[in-house]
């Protein structure tokens, strides 16, 4: 999974931050946590080794290779988060990771909001795989997110049992018998998925309590 766009899926207090921050301190490379405080949802501020910034010139200074990025809005910084990363690959031949929660938010299920053409984390999604940067997105509710750029996730994990919402996602994606085990059913256990046709499950893992 280092090499592929993820999607990840959760109900609040499934363990989904825990997962997420786990990807962000082991992730091989640079990984960007861009902490939109506006979203209300997942916060990079207990990982140690993060090195905190506000601004493109201070994302541009950090020598750590696990960042911060503390904003209003993801999509005020995400050209500067994608430059960044671009950049650092083509120095250095190390990928990318940037994650981006409640990413329903930024790539909602609209063609005019959503296209690759016109909203830069749908372009990443598109087109920057072949440029060594992996983008992981998360919500609690799937369904809110515009289609196109999300299929462009080799990778669905599920974190926790699922939501009475849910149901039409685990409809759509013939969810339901997976692999003959089925989603999970604890907070600390998760599922990887790869959405083709049937799907299958990849891996079976529980979340890490240090990260928790």
């Amino acid at each position: 999974m280092d090499r592929y766009h993820v999607t990840v899926v959760g109900d609040s207090g499934s363990g989904k931050t825990t997962f997420l921050r786990e990807m962000h301190d082991t992730f091989p490379g640079l990984s960007i946590w861009i902490d939109d405080t506006d979203a209300g949802g997942i916060s990079g501020r207990d990982l140690d080794d993060a090195t905190t910034v506000y601004s493109a010139a201070e994302a541009r200074r950090a020598t750590a290779s696990r960042i911060r990025w503390v904003c209003d809005d993801a999509m005020e910084v995400i050209e500067h988060v994608r430059a960044i990363a671009h950049d650092y690959h083509e120095r250095t031949g190390y990928p990318v990771q940037v994650v981006v929660d409640e990413a329903h938010r930024h790539l909602p299920d609209s063609e005019s909001e959503s296209s690759a053409k016109v909203n830069t984390l749908a372009a990443m999604l598109h087109e920057d795989r072949d440029k060594g940067v992996k983008v992981v997105i998360a919500s609690q509710d799937p369904q809110d997110f515009y289609y196109p750029p999300v299929k462009q996730c080799k990778y669905l994990v599920w974190v926790g049992p699922p939501s009475t919402f849910h149901r039409g996602f685990i409809r759509y994606y013939n969810l339901k018998d997976l692999d003959g085990e089925g989603l999970p059913s604890e907070r600390w256990e998760y599922v990887v998925i790869r959405p083709t046709e049937p799907p299958q499950a990849v891996y079976h893992g529980e979340t890490r309590e240090v990260y928790g």
